[in-house]
């Protein structure tokens, strides 16, 4: 009897004590029996050991990210009775899961400024966390100072700069100076006799003089194209002052060197330089001019109503006529520069105008015969400076 009660008293205690959790894995893994240890007696329960329901550990919700909660007390475990039995615990949750996470406290957000510009949403991944874009406030950066070049390496370009203006405009000069020589050597190449004088004005007109009869040019000189000559008028100016203001000049006197016509470029002739405004009823002036004139043959005066009129004539006194003119040439250029005769010298303009009209040059015919004109009313007292 002391050892039956001895032993319900035990088995009594026993069960009042917590015991382990049960996992279904390990009973279905450990046999359905075990053997008892040695010295431990053997007892049979008339009544089956009753048996508890495990009650389930609360399981702690996910925490939601998206709504902001503040944290709640953490609830206070229960007071068991120590009359009750203890009902058998389940798997133990993890330390702290009943506690909610404390929820982030949206940052205030700035208040917006009257000069920040435009505000631009941010991308969704950034939103707060009450499901609202984020705005960010840009503030408006001062303009930083404009870098500026180092005193010394601005003067230095500047410097550079000038310069190369500098040899530009000096290297255009050049050239064009050399223009001047080459056009003037062409011309004096076919008359090295006269004093010859070309200039560039400064709106870019290129002028070509002689000294001879206020800038009259002779019918065996051949003009160069781009170059003006001057008008029919009688002038009392040295050479220089005949091309009038120019920038660029260069100048030729009997005697200077000439370069051999082989060794430079040829220069392309016009007859447009003579061309001068018509001088009205020009066939009867000429008759007229030459009918009882002094110093010229009657074939001239013959020769110029042939040619005016459209007449025949002969070769043998075209010839006639050409050695005429090649003398009194020869004696206008034998008195130059010295002395210049104005009657030979419109004897000469006149036989250059019948010989134009038989080559049917009409433009060197006008512009011979309105020299012969402009410098007869000078000979009259009408003499322009």
């Amino acid at each position: 009897m002391s050892s039956g009660a001895e032993g319900l008293s035990n088995s009594a205690a026993h069960a009042m004590q917590p015991q382990a959790p049960i996992h279904p894995e390990s009973m279905a893994a450990s046999p359905a029996y075990t053997a008892p240890t040695a010295g431990a007696p053997l007892f049979e329960n008339a009544h089956a050991t009753p048996t508890y329901d495990t009650a389930q550990a609360p399981v702690a919700p996910p925490a939601d990210t998206t709504q902001a909660y503040m944290a709640a007390p953490a609830a206070q475990a229960p007071v068991m009775s120590s009359s009750a039995p203890a009902a058998p615990a389940g798997p133990l949750p993890a330390y702290g899961a009943d506690l909610r996470p404390a929820a982030a406290t949206a940052p205030a957000a700035p208040m917006p400024s009257a000069a920040a510009p435009a505000s631009a949403p941010v991308h969704p991944s950034n939103a707060s966390p009450l499901n609202q874009p984020a705005v960010v406030r840009q503030t408006p950066t001062a303009p930083g100072p404009i870098a500026q070049a180092p005193n010394g390496l601005t003067e230095s370009a500047v410097a550079a700069t000038g310069a190369g203006a500098v040899a530009g405009a000096s290297a255009a000069q050049t050239q064009a100076q050399q223009r001047l020589q080459r056009l003037l050597d062409a011309v004096a190449r076919q008359e090295p006799q006269l004093r010859w004088a070309i200039g560039e004005r400064e709106d870019g007109a290129t002028v070509l003089t002689t000294d001879l009869a206020s800038g009259w040019i002779p019918p065996h000189v051949e003009i160069p194209t781009g170059i003006k000559l001057l008008a029919p008028r009688a002038r009392t100016r040295t050479l220089e002052a005949l091309l009038g203001e120019t920038t660029l000049t260069a100048t030729y006197t009997p005697g200077q060197y000439l370069p051999p016509a082989d060794d430079i470029e040829p220069a392309q002739m016009s007859i447009r330089a003579r061309d001068l405004h018509d001088v009205d009823e020009l066939g009867w002036e000429l008759a007229q001019a030459t009918k009882w004139r002094d110093g010229l043959p009657r074939l001239a005066h013959t020769l110029a109503k042939a040619a005016s009129t459209g007449t025949g004539y002969l070769d043998s006194e075209v010839e006639l006529l050409r050695e005429h003119l090649a003398t009194v040439a020869h004696q206008v250029l034998g008195d130059y520069p010295d002395h210049s005769d104005a009657a030979k010298v419109g004897n000469w303009q006149l036989l250059a105008t019948i010989d134009a009209l038989i080559k049917n040059e009409k433009t060197a015919a006008n512009y011979h015969f309105a020299w012969f004109q402009a410098l007869s009313l000078a000979l009259k007292g009408e003499v322009h400076p």
